[in-house]
């Protein structure tokens, strides 16, 4: 596994979380964070730092561990 791959793993599993729980955006990044900056990592552009992966396992109601058990494998190749 390469870091772009985990990096786009955990974002993706940010997102997943977030909506299984019914919460916006918005109310992730709370005030700790700002909306845009929240975006960014749920989408890949930025890589969240500990203390925004911290942040963000609280306002989604896990422990930051379970953001980061993510699969190692890339998705690419496989067929839908």
């Amino acid at each position: 596994m390469d870091y772009v791959t985990f990096q786009k793993n955990v974002c993706k599993k940010i997102r997943e979380l977030r909506l299984e729980k019914g919460l916006t955006q918005e109310e992730v990044s709370g005030l700790e964070m700002g909306v845009r900056a929240y975006q960014r990592i749920e989408t890949g552009g930025n890589a969240p730092n500990l203390q925004s992966l911290y942040k963000i396992a609280i306002a989604l109601g896990v422990h930051p561990k379970d953001l980061l058990n993510v699969s190692i494998s890339d998705e690419k190749g496989k067929k839908k």
